[in-house]
Order: structure tokens, then C-alpha cells, then sequence
């Protein structure tokens, strides 16, 4: 189940089909994956033993084994993710269950009761892959299993119910870590979930909180008087423009984190002349890059007002880091004008760095803020 916000559709976290069945799927399919790869552990082990061991029916033995290997090369080729929800998915794992334990039961039947200790790697790992009423019937026919052996071979009464102790013991250690792997992969899928629902609402307020912008800029303009004083018009909506900008990266992004060269870029694609951009690959968080743009959009617009071209950025350093902005020329502005005011302000106050005017020796005007993204 999804709802919907401006048209984008967000996961929801109160759902009927609960986070908890999607990890106990995903943990059974890898303990189900992971399973004929174990099989051929103990195959080969088996093999050694035969061999090393001397033992008796040698030929009914290794016929066994041959079988056991062709059906363990079957179960790889199984589809299970595709097939592990549906009937023929249970059917196919029940069978794989009752050959699991059949192979042990002849093992021991053929090769004496040393084969039994299997039973300690094929009865937990049935108890894992299998569920509910399954699981029960299944550890039940391995119980009758272990004790009908144990009768054919003549085991005393002690040794077998020593056995189907150990076993039951090495069932419930498997199931309390299976329980607590699972809880984990819940609470791991559900943290994920949370951060999609985040991402996704934090770029639905960013693209509205731009739209918005926009739609003031838009006002503003409709309100311009004509002539010279309508420049302070002008200059407040390219700084409400650089702010649209930032919240628009951010949620073309979909990141708590702006490229310092793509919020560089579209901020000199607004201006009224060109702009060189030179940018180290540099990321600010989003408080950091809203005072990073109205920096830049303030020196930007005086270097085209008071300087001449051409005009180039660049932004530098990681310690501290610089942006700078050169002119080719022209007299310098006065410092106590309200765009380098708002310059000085943002770069002492708000980005707690140092703002810088001066004459190069070219004869152009070199603006430039250094400052450093390190607590202070």
C-alpha cells in the first residue's frame, strides 16, 4: 500500500503485508541458496570417510552418494525465489526435507552410526528453511527418524535419547540465531523504508519550496517600477532565484547535499553575462550551499555591474575553502553597498569565514570568501 504527495507515491510503513514476512523470505531463500553448496561439504566429507574408514557395503554406499549428488545439483538449478511462495515451491522443499533426512537414515542404516552425526547439520537446517505447521511435521519425522535408527541398530536406550538431546539443543541455538538474524533484518529493512519515505518528502518540499520561490521572483517583477528604481527589485529576485536554484539541485539530487560546481553553474546560466566556472569536486550541505549561492550570486552581479569581462569563478580549497570571483576591470565598488554588506555578513557570521576586495594587478577587481566547513 502507497499514498500519494504532489503526485509522487511514498512508501508506507503501516502496511498489511508487514516488513517481518519479506525478511523471513529473504532469510530463507539465502539459508535455501546456501544449502547445496553445504551439501557438497558434506558429501565430500562422507566421501572421506568411506574411503579412510573401510566401510562395509562400499557399493550401496557410494550408489547413495551418487544419487545424493545428482539431487543436490537439481536443488541448485531450482528457481526458488520464483517458487518458494507458491504450492510446487513447499512441495519441492518438502521433498528436498524428506530426502535430507532419508540420505542420513541410510547412511546410518549402511554405514554404521557414526553417520548419524549429520543429523546435527540436517535437522537444524530443515528447522530454518521451513515454517509453521511444516517446520513441526518435519522435526517430528526427523525425531521418529533418529529413534527408529537408533532401534535397527541397537543403540542403548541412554546413547539415543543422549543423541536426540544434543540434536534438539543444536535445533533451538540454530532457531534463537535464525529469530535474532531476522529481527535484525527487519529493523534494517524498516530503518530503509523510513530513509526512502524521507528522501522522497524531502524532494517533494524542495520542488515546491522552489515553485514557490519562483512564484515570488514572478511577483516581484510584475511589481517592478520602471527606470533605475526598479534595480533593488531586480537584485532581490536574483537572490531569491539562487535560493530556488539550491532547492532545486536538491531535488533533481535527491540528496541532503548540493555539488558546489552544478550550484556554481546554475547560478552564473541566470546572470546577464557569461561566466567562467572552475570548481574542485566540493559538497556543501544544504544550509552551507544556500550561504554559498547568495555569496555567489551577490559578487557575480557586482562584477557584472561595476567590473567588465571577462568574469570568472572559481572555488578552491579544502581548508580553508575559497570562492573566488575576478573581473577584467573597472572601478571598485563601494563596500558599504547592501550586496557586499550581505557578502560580509553571510561570510563572517553565517559561514565563519573572512570576505576579501581587492584591485589585481592586471588592473581588474578580485572578490573572493574563504572560510572552512569545520566546527567552530
Amino acid at each position: 500500500m502507497r499514498s500519494t504527495v504532489g503526485g509522487l507515491r511514498l512508501p508506507s510503513l503501516a502496511v498489511a503485508d508487514p516488513i517481518d514476512s519479506r525478511s523471513d523470505l529473504e532469510f530463507r531463500l539465502t539459508v535455501i541458496k546456501a544449502g547445496p553448496w553445504l551439501g557438497w561439504v558434506t558429501l565430500v566429507a562422507v566421501s572421506a570417510g568411506l574411503v579412510l574408514g573401510r566401510a562395509t557395503h562400499l557399493g550401496l554406499l557410494l550408489a547413495l552418494l551418487l544419487v545424493a549428488a545428482a539431487l543436490n545439483t537439481a536443488a541448485m538449478f531450482v528457481p526458488w525465489h520464483d517458487v518458494l511462495h507458491a504450492l510446487r515451491g513447499r512441495l519441492l522443499l518438502d521433498l528436498w526435507s524428506a530426502a535430507l533426512i532419508g540420505f542420513v537414515a541410510l547412511l546410518v542404516a549402511t554405514g554404521g552410526v557414526n553417520f548419524s552425526l549429520l543429523l546435527f547439520l540436517t535437522v537444524p537446517y530443515i528447522a530454518v528453511v521451513q515454517t509453521g505447521t511444516r517446520k513441526a511435521l518435519w522435526l517430528v519425522v526427523a525425531g521418529a527418524t533418529c529413534v527408529l535408527v537408533a532401534a535397527v541398530e541397537g543403540l542403548p536406550a541412554g546413547v539415543t535419547a543422549m543423541r536426540s538431546a544434543l540434536v534438539a539443543a543444536a535445533v533451538a541455538v540454530v532457531l534463537v540465531l535464525a529469530g535474532a538474524i531476522k529481527r535484525e533484518g527487519v529493523a534494517r529493512r524498516a530503518a530503509l523504508d523510513r530513509a526512502e519515505l524521507e528522501r522522497t518528502l524531502a524532494v517533494e518540499a524542495n520542488h515546491r519550496i522552489k515553485n514557490n520561490l519562483q512564484a515570488v521572483a514572478d511577483l516581484l517583477l510584475l511589481e517592478r517600477p520602471p527606470g533605475t528604481e526598479g534595480q533593488p527589485f531586480e537584485d532581490s529576485v536574483a537572490r531569491i532565484r539562487s535560493i530556488a536554484t539550491l532547492h532545486r539541485l536538491l531535488a533533481e539530487q535527491a540528496s541532503s547535499t548540493v555539488d558546489a560546481e552544478a550550484l556554481l553553474a546554475s547560478i552564473a546560466r541566470s546572470a546577464a553575462a557569461p561566466i567562467g566556472i572552475e570548481a574542485e569536486p566540493l559538497t556543501f550541505d544544504s544550509t552551507t550551499a544556500q550561504k554559498v549561492g547568495l555569496v555567489a550570486n551577490e559578487l557575480i552581479t557586482n562584477a557584472i555591474r561595476h567590473g567588465a569581462e571577462p568574469i570568472n569563478v572559481t572555488l578552491s580549497g579544502r581548508a580553508p575553502i575559497v570562492l573566488r570571483v575576478d573581473d577584467g576591470g573597472g572601478r571598485v565598488p563601494a563596500q558599504d553597498g547592501l550586496g557586499l554588506t550581505l557578502v560580509r555578513r553571510i561570510a563572517e557570521q553565517g559561514l565563519g569565514g573572512e570576505f576579501r576586495l581587492s584591485s589585481r594587478s592586471d588592473g581588474g577587481t578580485r572578490a573572493e570568501v574563504a572560510f572552512s566547513l569545520e566546527p567552530r
